[in-house]
């Protein structure tokens, strides 16, 4: 009979040789997808968009009218931040006049009427945005021609005149022939094409560019006439230089014309002028 103990000695060799022949596995390595997890993420910093171009809007036919309807979408489209100030209803003809009626009568979101004159729906709209003053005016697009030395009559050149000699760029906007929101959409494209092309720097305060186009369709062509010097002496506006009565015939030929009017006193911009006929 064998010992207990010599098979207890046996076996824990026996063991002991198992083990020995077993080699231990070595522990994993990280894995790639926590390496992945346990690195920061990268950081990425972008500039803030540019600020919209802000528009004061206005006009002498009134709040509702199709023109200055037709002008705020397509400036509105184009996207630019509008405010639209106007008269409760038509003051066609009122030149640069005033009756110092400038309390505002909201009538949509950003759209509000004043029982005044241009000038005076102007000055309220210079008022309301005095906090963040518009980069622009835009006075019309009115239903009806306002050209040559005619102008010292039209409230819509007014308005912009009104603007310019406050130290803000304007351009007064007129469709010939226009009756309708329809008749002025092509006017108030070219308006806001007008705008894009001069770019955020637009041109010199105390400067309004006054368009008068064609109703209906496009241009056949857009002829830069000579500049004008307007005078403001009160309420009476003045042209004291020569220049043509108006510009009906090249009109009634579909062809629009863009003028450069000074109102500041230091005589035409040539620069103003040669940035016009890069406009087409």
């Amino acid at each position: 009979m064998i010992a207990p103990r010599l098979v207890l000695a046996v076996v824990g060799a026996l063991l002991c040789g198992a083990c020995a022949a077993t080699p231990v596995a070595p522990p994993a390595p990280p894995t790639a997808t926590l390496q992945a997890r346990e690195a920061p993420a990268p950081t990425t910093t972008t500039s803030a968009p540019p600020a919209k171009l802000r528009v004061l809007l206005t006009d002498d036919d009134g709040w509702d009218a199709g023109g200055i309807t037709a002008m705020r979408a397509a400036l509105s489209g184009a996207g630019y931040d509008v405010t639209l100030v106007a008269p409760s209803g038509n003051r066609s003809g009122a030149g640069a006049s005033s009756d110092g009626r400038t309390e505002l009568d909201e009538k949509d979101r950003g759209v509000y009427a004043v029982d005044g004159y241009p000038v005076d729906a102007v000055r309220a709209g210079l008022d309301l945005m005095r906090d963040d003053p518009p980069d622009l005016v835009v006075s019309g697009t009115n239903l009806g021609h306002n050209s040559g030395t005619g102008i010292v009559e039209s409230g819509t050149v007014g308005a912009a005149v009104t603007a310019a000699r406050a130290g803000i760029p304007a351009i007064a906007s007129s469709t010939h022939r226009g009756r309708s929101e329809d008749d002025c959409a092509a006017t108030a494209a070219y308006v806001a094409k007008l705008v894009r092309t001069l770019g955020p720097d637009l041109f010199a305060p105390g400067v309004v560019v006054n368009v008068n186009y064609p109703a209906g369709g496009p241009a056949e062509e857009v002829r830069v006439r000579d500049p004008l010097v307007v005078e403001l002496d009160g309420e009476e506006m003045r042209v004291p230089t020569d220049g043509p009565d108006d510009d009906v015939d090249l009109l009634d030929d579909g062809v629009a014309t863009l003028t450069q009017l000074d109102v500041g006193g230091a005589g035409a911009s040539s620069d103003v002028v040669d940035r016009l006929r890069e406009v087409r």
